[in-house]
């Protein structure tokens, strides 16, 4: 069997990305080093034996380089090769997790919007974090307060709370070969876990609308509040004007996102004037959302029937990371499987519990 380059051949080795020039080893050499870098950022030996994906991951970030990047240098003749081959080639077999991450990866992250929800990854150390907070949600904790001649400046104190704990469990799924379908050609296989990929997004995007929507403590503690309508049963441009400019003005917190169900968005799109015309008819010839006042639509099943939640997505929502996506692989000897497993240990925690606003128009305004 011929070798198999795991990158694509360049003059020099020298691949451009963003513009830069960057040199990569490859084959072997790539591998060694991942290696190393993986040793250095504390990746453990289980990871390690099996081939996990951490290990590229951790190389390219080391050079300033993402998972993409890699799937972009990726030798392309390897999609036209047999699993079979991928597998027992010493230049791709250590790869082979990281070769399949690619494809996951890109459909992970275009079929999932959970990003797009929040403010960014905290990472920890351990399955269990502390939670923090300050007392109260007022501004002016945070504002400019007069300060006496040779007294002390006032202050917002940030505190733990010890009665609550943020704990994150592993999420995984995996795809298994049999000997027998190591045979197909690397492409066909890559679109099982293009598939997956996209299966694990959206689960990712349920899961952050949910914390969204009811908190993330069981006791409601960081539940948002919810705001009536004037005239229940409807959807009226006016009553989200109100939640909008209420959020604004009573909370500080400016809205840039409204998440509803596909029902509410019909709704929503399907407006009339007093007339009997459309008042978004250039959207419903061109099939998009038209945005609620300032805020982009975002469609998910997650939300009830009627209901409309405003996120401020720059305070909302942060997901907490002890492990990051990731593709290990482990073979069953005794049943002669190759198993390549996806996993993925966090969770997603509000941050501010009024960065997000629920608009129910089965509930009068008032009610809280």
């Amino acid at each position: 069997m011929a070798e198999l380059n795991l990158l694509r051949k360049t003059p020099n080795d020298t691949f451009v990305v963003r513009g830069e020039k960057v040199q990569m080893p490859n084959n072997q050499e790539f591998w060694q080093e991942a290696l190393k870098e993986a040793e250095n950022r504390g990746i453990s030996k289980e990871l390690i034996g099996k081939n996990s994906s951490l290990i590229t991951n951790a190389y390219m970030e080391s050079r300033g380089l993402t998972m993409q990047d890699f799937g972009k240098m990726v030798n392309p003749q390897l999609n036209r090769a047999k699993v079979t081959d991928l597998l027992t080639n010493t230049n791709t077999k250590p790869l082979f997790e990281a070769l399949t991450e690619t494809f996951l990866r890109g459909a992970f992250e275009k079929a999932g919007r959970a990003e797009q929800l929040t403010m960014g990854p905290v990472t920890i150390d351990q399955q269990q974090s502390e939670y923090y907070y300050t007392e109260g949600y007022e501004d002016n904790k945070y504002d400019f307060m007069t300060v006496a001649q040779g007294g002390p400046i006032p202050v917002m104190t940030i505190k733990l709370e010890d009665k609550k704990v943020i704990r994150v469990y592993k999420r995984g799924g995996g795809i298994e070969l049999t000997d027998e379908a190591k045979s197909m050609n690397f492409d066909m296989l890559s679109k099982f876990f293009e598939r997956q990929g996209m299966v694990l997004g959206r689960t990712d995007e349920q899961m952050v609308v949910d914390r969204l929507q009811n908190g993330y403590f069981d006791d409601g503690f960081d539940k948002p509040q919810t705001l009536g309508v004037k005239s229940t049963g409807k959807i009226d441009p006016m009553d989200l004007w109100f939640a909008q400019n209420y959020m604004v003005e009573e909370t500080g917190f400016t809205p840039n996102v409204a998440v509803m169900n596909l029902k509410t968005a019909e709704e929503w799109t399907s407006m009339e004037t007093g007339q009997g015309a459309p008042i978004f008819l250039q959207n419903q010839l061109d099939g998009t959302t038209p945005n609620l006042l300032k805020s982009q639509p975002f469609v998910t099943n997650q939300m009830d029937d009627g209901k409309i939640m405003l996120v401020d997505t720059q305070f909302a929502i942060n997901e907490y990371v002890y492990k990051p996506l990731s593709t290990e692989n482990e073979r069953n000897v005794r049943t002669q499987i190759d198993g390549s497993y996806t996993t993925k240990t966090s969770d997603f925690v509000p941050f501010e519990r009024n960065a997000r606003l629920i608009v129910d128009v089965n509930e009068s305004r008032g009610k809280k």
